[in-house]
């Protein structure tokens, strides 16, 4: 007997079902989520590459001054002694306000005093001065205190140049109260005027009692008398004539400086002076070259015997000074000024960029400043810093750089240590 037939089941293929708003909504949470993280990690990477690295500590091994080689002048042993240089100062001993008779010191003071009221150019005569029996007069004034003087009559007449020559060369003491009183119509008003310009120029320490230094009671200090004598310096046609060794004049014949120093050991004036008060003095100027610089330098020497005895041993102390001027390295490319260590183990020296020198004077500190910036990393050659030196002729200031790579340490490093990066 036949089975009978079993129902025909129909499988029907499952109808494509579409995916419910929420399964969409997680698949995108997943995938967004996703790229998310990527690019998070992406920058969190650039960033990490990217930022700059730590600064890193250095070393200063600059001193803080600079010294040349300690110098000991050779000082007159006997009197005050004083000298300053252009720019650098006291040398050895300062000048001071003791106050000692200056003798005829006195007459720089007089010739500037003659040129305020009549300034005259390099090698300009002047107006002519014609000598009356006043003048002749004061010759026997000065014959009695046994000084100095120059011959005139009545009726003799010369420039105001040549007078000035006879004033300081000669150191004519009759001269110097005929200038004077020419000037300034008398005696009274000269001084008068004088002790007006002195306290203008802050020479405190000054008096002048007479024209000429004769009077004891005329007295100044080393530190005024070194500003005189730059007064003098600064007036060309006074320091023209304060450096000349002899001159033949018209009336006066052959004058010779009494300073029988002028072109010796750089010498260049000023004036001597002698009484039994003050000694013998000399108030000088010497000019040298250190270096390719020129320095002058002015000083004054009081209280010696005589001018034999004075000169050499002046002489002697300006050679001495000139020795204590040397040129001083200041910045070498060779020596390091300070090191540097990064955090990832690299050195640098830092190191002047330039040599510099100057000039200084025996074993007086010249300052250093130096100052560094952030130092992460760079090349030889970088700038990092500058290194200040306070000179007597002005700051001189020089780049510092590193003297070898600070590289970059990588990015295994940079993974490694991000607390230093961002702490």
């Amino acid at each position: 007997m036949t089975a009978p037939d079993e129902p025909l089941v129909m499988q029907r293929s499952p109808r494509s079902r579409r995916p419910s708003a929420a399964v969409y909504r997680r698949r995108r949470l997943v995938v967004f989520s996703g790229l998310l993280a990527i690019l998070a990690l992406l920058g969190w990477s650039i960033t990490v590459l990217a930022v700059p690295l730590p600064s890193s500590a250095a070393t200063i091994s600059q001193e803080p001054v600079v010294r040349g080689k300690l110098v000991a002048p050779v000082v007159p042993p006997f009197g005050m002694s004083a000298v300053v240089a252009d720019d650098f100062g006291a040398l050895g001993q300062a000048p001071t306000n003791e106050v000692v008779p200056i003798a005829s010191m006195t007459k720089v003071i007089t010739a500037l005093m003659v040129l305020k009221a009549h300034p005259l150019a390099v090698n300009e005569p002047g107006p002519t001065i014609t000598f009356g029996q006043a003048d002749v007069d004061q010759i026997a004034e000065v014959l009695a205190q046994n000084g100095r003087y120059s011959e005139v009559s009545v009726g003799d007449s010369t420039s105001q140049r040549d007078a000035l020559y006879a004033l300081l060369l000669n150191s004519s003491n009759n001269i110097a109260g005929s200038l004077a009183i020419w000037a300034y119509g008398s005696m009274d008003t000269f001084l008068a005027e004088t002790k007006a310009w002195l306290a203008e120029q802050g020479l405190n320490d000054t008096v002048v009692a007479d024209a000429s230094g004769l009077n004891p009671a005329t007295r100044s200090s080393s530190a005024d008398l070194i500003a005189i004598g730059k007064l003098a310096l600064a007036d060309p046609a006074l320091a023209a004539i304060v450096k000349t060794r002899s001159i033949e004049l018209p009336l006066f014949g052959e004058l010779v400086n009494g300073n029988t120093l002028i072109g010796t050991a750089g010498i260049t004036g000023i004036k001597t002076g002698t009484t039994d008060e003050a000694g013998s003095c000399l108030l000088y100027s010497a000019t040298f070259s250190v270096a390719r610089e020129s320095i002058t330098l002015i000083g004054v020497t009081t209280g010696a015997a005589l001018q034999v005895e004075l000169q050499p041993a002046v002489a002697a102390y300006v050679t001495s000074l000139e020795s204590g001027f040397h040129e001083t390295v200041l910045a070498d490319p060779s020596q390091a000024v300070a090191s540097v260590t990064t955090l990832w183990n690299t050195t640098s020296n830092i190191v002047p960029k330039k040599a510099v020198t100057a000039v200084t004077w025996s074993d007086t500190p010249v300052g250093v400043e130096v100052r560094l910036g952030d130092i992460r990393s760079g090349g030889a050659g970088t700038k990092v810093g500058t290194i200040t030196f306070d000179t007597p002729r002005g700051e001189q200031v020089v780049d510092l750089v590193l003297e070898t790579d600070l590289t970059d340490p990588g990015p295994f490093w940079r993974f490694s240590h991000v607390a230093q990066l961002f702490g």
